[in-house]
């Protein structure tokens, strides 16, 4: 699951997936609009304008993303960091190409729309990352001691996850599926799509660096980055609650706890620290 065999063709898988995907997604979108299909039976925020066929392929791509996720836990925990910002920053361009379409169909005007909070909330998150890589970029000479254990604990904690992952990713699509196909009965069963496995995955995730922060606090011997990795578990768990909030809160939310993961790196790195 960790070798570079394995990644690459996960990586094709992902790419010929996706595409699949956005083809059907698009089919039944025309299909709709066509009357070849009863629009009754497809919730109108993925379905109702083609544009919103964009919601699949970007949705394929986030679940690879979370496989690099794992896949850099147990090399890099700042590594890892940096993906989760990646992957809230793709969550928020994927809800965009949904927004668009709800605001093509002029149900909302664009100062009061869902685009423009995702959008800036993107754009902020990038930002954040750009910063966050480039301060990481900038490593000195000095070497801070892990572990045979605390290595240890990050390879068995990263199988773990792994597989927590597949089958976290099967059973809540499969759950989706269902939920959908049962739409036209019960309009309110229906999940937001966005909440879909990440709440489930960002809380055990969030767990899982409470675990290496209690390790971290034993087998690291630098204080700073015991002190640098709790930052971390902050920003995860900010990362986490914004799945349960809306609107400007949501984005509010995300953005903090981007900004305390860049803090935290950069108070980590100063010379004065560097002993």
């Amino acid at each position: 699951m960790f070798s570079d065999k394995f990644k690459y063709r996960l990586e094709q898988f992902t790419t010929y997936f996706g595409i699949g995907a956005f083809i059907l997604h698009f089919a039944t979108i025309m299909a709709i609009q066509l009357g070849l299909l009863q629009a009754k039976y497809f919730p109108e925020n993925l379905f109702g304008h083609p544009f919103s066929a964009l919601f699949s392929p970007f949705s394929i791509l986030l679940v690879y993303e979370v496989y690099l996720l794992v896949f850099y836990l147990r090399k890099s925990y700042t590594k890892s960091v940096a993906k989760q910002m990646e992957i809230m920053a793709l969550i928020l361009l994927r809800n965009s190409f949904k927004d668009i379409g709800k605001l093509l169909q002029g149900d909302t005007p664009l100062l009061q729309s869902d685009l423009l909070k995702d959008l800036i909330g993107f754009v902020s998150i990038l930002l954040l990352l750009w910063i966050f890589s480039k301060i990481d970029s900038e490593r000195t000479d000095s070497k801070y001691e892990l572990t045979p254990q605390f290595i240890k604990l990050k390879e068995r904690l990263s199988i773990v996850l792994m597989f927590v992952f597949f089958g976290l990713s099967v059973f809540s699509f499969t759950i989706w599926i269902f939920e959908l196909i049962q739409y036209s009965d019960n309009h309110a069963s229906l999940q937001d799509p966005s909440h879909i496995f990440y709440k489930e995955f960002f809380t055990l995730l969030t767990f899982v660096d409470v675990l290496l922060l209690l390790s971290s606090a034993k087998n690291l011997q630098n204080t700073i980055l015991v002190i640098r990795n709790s930052g971390y578990v902050l920003a995860t768990l900010l990362m986490r609650i914004s799945f349960g909030l809306e609107g400007w809160e949501k984005v509010f939310t995300i953005v903090i706890g981007a900004s305390v993961a860049v803090f935290m790196l950069w108070i980590s790195r100063r010379k004065v620290f560097l002993v």
